[in-house]
């Protein structure tokens, strides 16, 4: 299953999968969308059968300012944005049935938990709460046969950080591996958190970043210069 905000991109999608050999369906719509859970879990069922895996992608940092400039509006935003999808998502899955057969999820966290860039607070926060909420989970949901992870990308070279491809290759040469993450790199982790090799990891977030993090606090696009 997949969904995207516009049409083309989900068809699109759908295509490349089904190209590869997958099965694919998709809903097109905002993830913010009050019934948007429900169509998804529905659409799955309706095209496979049972939900086993669950990977909630959703994010952004739509209101970039200082911390003495944003505002309430702004703040709640980023956070409700980066936050209440994957939540609202996780419980219509669990009450469709996730947990018959086990099953995992994944979170897409962020690396900007571990900066202080001031123009990234909100969504720091966002994210940060976004691992708070993935590890309380993990702690729910084991008993009933479900593990959550997550996984924090540094940047990442993707068709939305075009206009950063620039900084992150040379931002990459300062960085222990001394390579650009790719939008693979991502996927690899968040399979094996999915597969069986997994199977006693939970409340666990992995950093896919290059080594980005061992920077420190002042290693951002946003920042100041």
């Amino acid at each position: 299953m997949v969904s995207g905000r516009t049409a083309a991109t989900v068809a699109e999608t759908e295509a490349t999968l089904r190209k590869d050999g997958c099965g694919a369906a998709g809903v097109c719509g905002a993830a913010e969308e009050d019934d948007m859970a429900a169509r998804l879990v529905d659409a799955a069922l309706e095209n496979f059968g049972r939900v086993d895996y669950l990977v909630n992608t959703v994010g952004g940092s739509p209101h970039i300012r200082p911390p003495l400039e944003l505002d309430r509006e702004g703040f709640l935003a980023t956070m409700s944005h980066n936050i209440w999808p994957a939540v609202a998502l996780i419980q219509e899955a669990m009450r469709r049935g996730l947990a018959d057969g086990g099953g995992a999820v994944v979170n897409i966290s962020s690396g900007t938990v571990h900066k202080t860039t001031p123009s990234m607070i909100a969504y720091k926060a966002a994210k940060t709460a976004l691992n708070a909420m993935t590890e309380t989970l993990a702690r729910e949901l084991g008993p009933l046969g479900v593990r959550v992870n997550g996984v924090a990308p540094g940047l990442t070279r993707t068709s939305a950080t075009k206009d950063l491809w620039s900084y992150g290759e040379q931002e990459a040469q300062t960085q222990a591996l001394h390579s650009f993450t790719t939008a693979d790199d991502i996927a690899g982790a968040v399979l094996f958190l999915l597969s069986d090799d997994a199977r006693q990891v939970t409340g666990t977030i992995i950093d896919v970043d290059g080594g980005n993090r061992l920077a420190g606090g002042g290693s951002s696009p946003f920042a100041p210069r």
